[in-house]
């Protein structure tokens, strides 16, 4: 089997090597060689054309009127559109010149007439670009990403192999892989499915999220999960079609997936439990985008959950990527789970000489001044008792809103402490009374007695 491979490799390695000469030799031809140089002339010449009027534009309209200005503005858009135009415009224009110039000479042509298809393919992949943009504005930037620029590669290349002499042969090539025969087209065929499975998961996800709050009416984490599962389904999928394609047997793959089983669960035991993790919180729906929770002391709100870890924001505006495992496995503190109210507890002392029915009404009142204070439930002080240095109290107020819990708490004391200031309220220092006993005629004797000494 390993002579099979070795002699499939050297062959495809032999072709290979002629698909180059081949290339060389077509290269070396003077013919050749004079529509490649127009082809690059008329490549160069658009680009400083449209830059030169780019150029024009702006200097035109840099010192002119607001009026003027404003209106540019609003144009703005359409002129972006024409000036990514411009260039395969005008490089269309030159090559079907030069065309009609080697036609009249009697000169071959064929390579500016295949030329001539990749700028047209350049031409509409830029035109759809801006009918994207002029729509949708920078939304419509992972769109290019994911779909059309990938398109217009492939399509490219495909005209790129349509040209080379020889690449047909190439592509049909069998090279063994143990057991397994695979020819170059296969293989380019398999990843093709497999791209446009990924992009289909990933539209899917897109249409989902944004489709299915106002269809089911329900939270937002639920409809995250399911779109997040078909997705992985739709991938899964993808990668069994395109292994199918291959002819790659899979009760083979079974084998080997349940030999490298024990392994896996060795060495990704971590990305494992993250995963399943993830699962269990999308489905128990424990925590959710949007919700304020706190972990390790770190209130920070929810952004994004993914199978593997979940990002939070703290009030500091840092993010965190936190394994999911820490949500499963650790107590976590979930303070939106089935309502957005919390309580913020503000402890506090005055001196005993204060009246307490005075205090409590100073300091509810004192806390419905604040703006993020709910009335309902409304304020609530307790009297915790007679502490060593006065009256111990605890302010109980509501809020709807837990990721301010830390200002609305600094707010308030400072609301404290200016009723306190204006109504002649004192807040307590600790004082430490200390009874000597008897022991105070034998520390003024020592004291006495030394100081004899010393004189």
């Amino acid at each position: 089997m390993n002579d099979d491979n070795h002699e499939h490799i050297g062959t495809f390695i032999d072709l290979f090597l002629d698909q180059v000469d081949a290339v060389l030799a077509v290269i070396a031809r003077a013919v050749v060689q004079w529509q490649i140089f127009v082809f690059i002339f008329v490549l160069g010449i658009s680009w400083l054309l449209s830059k030169g009027i780019r150029r024009w534009w702006q200097q035109r309209h840099k010192n002119s009127d607001d009026s003027k200005m404003v209106s540019s503005l609003k144009r703005q858009p359409l002129l972006i559109a024409l000036y990514h135009l411009m260039m395969p415009v005008f490089a269309l224009v030159f090559l079907y010149i030069a065309i009609w110039l080697f036609a009249q000479q009697g000169y071959p042509k064929g390579l500016l007439d295949e030329l001539v298809k990749m700028v047209w393919l350049w031409l509409v992949y830029r035109y759809i670009l801006t009918l994207l943009h002029a729509r949708y504005g920078e939304t419509a930037r992972p769109y290019q990403n994911w779909i059309l620029t990938p398109i217009f590669i492939a399509l490219v290349i495909f005209q790129i192999f349509s040209i080379l002499p020889g690449s047909i042969i190439l592509v049909d090539v069998p090279i063994l892989f143990g057991a397994v025969s695979v020819t170059g087209r296969r293989l380019l065929t398999a990843l093709i499915v497999l791209y446009i499975f990924s992009v289909a998961a990933w539209v899917v996800e897109q249409i989902m999220d944004r489709s299915l709050p106002e269809l089911l009416n329900t939270e937002p984490g639920v409809i995250e999960s399911v779109s997040i599962l078909t997705r992985y389904a739709l991938l899964g999928l993808g990668i069994l079609v395109s292994l199918g394609m291959l002819g790659i047997n899979f009760t083979s793959i079974a084998i080997v997936a349940g030999g490298l089983s024990v392994g896996i669960g060795i060495g990704l035991q971590d990305y494992v439990a993250n995963f399943v993790s993830g699962l269990v919180i999308l489905f128990e729906q424990t925590i959710r985008p949007g919700d304020v929770v706190e972990v390790d002391g770190m209130v920070s709100k929810v952004e994004k959950i993914s199978l593997r870890a979940t990002i939070v924001r703290t009030r500091a505006n840092e993010e965190y990527i936190i394994p999911n495992t820490n949500f499963t496995q650790q107590q976590v503190k979930n303070l939106t789970k089935s309502d957005r109210q919390v309580r913020i507890r503000i402890p506090f002392g005055v001196s005993s000489e204060s009246d307490p029915e005075f205090v409590r009404q100073l300091t509810t009142e004192a806390g419905l001044q604040h703006p993020l204070v709910l009335a309902d439930p409304p304020p609530l002080l307790f009297f915790h008792g007679f502490g060593e240095s006065g009256l111990d109290f605890e302010l109980l107020v509501s809020i709807g809103h837990p990721e301010l819990m830390g200002r609305v708490k600094s707010d308030l004391y400072y609301t404290l402490w200016e009723v306190f200031t204006k109504n002649n309220i004192e807040i307590p220092n600790p004082q430490r009374d200390v009874n000597l006993g008897d022991g105070w005629e034998k520390l003024a004797s020592n004291h006495s007695s030394s100081s004899t000494s010393v004189e």
